[in-house]
């Protein structure tokens, strides 16, 4: 008995540690392009009119039928403009666990890149700024996709993240959340109260020279005294680059994914979103203690049982 309850104990060890190990064992490739499709939309007005807007769309791993995912929108840097549809891809290594792997989501995550010309993210008034374009492409990718326009957020790096606040300030009722990183913070109160409805996670680096950590420091009381709702994380890394720390150490795309607009369930700025074990795994942790104290109780019962019967029967 006791040689039984020991495999059936290993066993039942072994199955748990299989099951938390796969946490660990991630199988990520390098080649960030491989996850984000390269694809096309023609545009229809200004000095694009009929021109091919190429863009990357990352789309989940597993689309289920009657489901609809959520829609990252990423704002690239001045660095990253150009016209090679990848560029505007640099960090995102950052965001690779996110994509691939055991903590990989489902989610939409649309990127365009801007032209060398034109590499700021603004509107014009012939519908032909980089943030017309963005906007047709993405009202072309909701209505292609099954995508709920109920969980679209926005975030971008440097000059991106000067565009979330431009964006934003601009719709908005579109997002459910927004992430800008290393970037100043607008100080027009006016533009920061509209955005009282949204949930807006700042980040910028405490040594960064490139920007006024301080304006975002105002923006974020002046937010939050308007009845919003906005954090700032100010991380130890060195140089510009805020969006890395964001991602890999905060888990910011996490935190996004999880906002949906009008939602009480939604995590408030500033809080760390970790994905939730599968249900396999939580059955495992929860019935292996109580299946293993089962065992040895069992033992002892049978252990008692058996040698009272054994007593029993040399009475006779």
């Amino acid at each position: 008995m006791n040689k039984q309850l020991s495999i059936m104990v290993f066993v039942l060890f072994w199955s748990m540690l299989t099951v938390l190990s796969d946490d660990a064992q991630e199988s990520i490739p390098k080649d960030i392009a491989d996850y984000f499709e390269e694809r096309a939309f023609q545009y229809t007005s200004g000095k694009y009119q009929d021109a091919d807007i190429v863009y990357r769309l990352h789309t989940p791993n597993t689309i289920r039928y009657g489901r609809k995912y959520p829609l990252v929108i990423h704002l690239h840097g001045l660095g990253e403009a150009g016209s090679d549809n990848t560029l505007s891809l640099l960090h995102f290594h950052s965001i690779l666990p996110m994509l691939v792997g055991p903590k990989s989501e489902d989610f939409f995550m649309l990127v365009v890149q801007c032209p060398s010309e034109s590499p700021h993210w603004q509107f014009q008034s012939a519908k032909d700024g980089t943030f017309d374009v963005l906007m047709a492409v993405m009202e072309h990718v909701i209505a292609e996709n099954p995508i709920d326009k109920k969980r679209l957020t926005v975030t971008g790096v440097s000059s991106g993240g000067w565009g979330v606040w431009e964006l934003i300030s601009r719709c908005p009722d579109l997002f459910a959340g927004a992430v800008p990183t290393a970037s100043s913070a607008p100080s027009h109160i006016s533009r920061l109260s509209a955005l009282k409805r949204m949930p807006i996670w700042a980040f910028v680096n405490k040594g960064d020279t490139l920007i006024d950590p301080e304006s975002v420091r105002v923006a974020t009381r002046m937010v939050n005294s308007s009845g919003g709702s906005m954090a700032l994380t100010e991380c130890d890394s060195p140089g510009h680059n805020a969006w890395c720390p964001a991602m890999e150490t905060y888990d910011g795309l996490r935190w996004m994914l999880a906002q949906k607009r009008g939602s009480w369930f939604s995590p408030p700025p500033g809080m760390t979103v970790h994905k939730p074990r599968s249900i396999l795994a939580t059955t495992f942790m929860f019935f292996i203690p109580f299946a293993i104290i089962g065992l040895l109780s069992w033992g002892t019962v049978y252990t008692y049982v058996f040698n009272a019967f054994q007593m029993i029967r040399n009475q006779f």
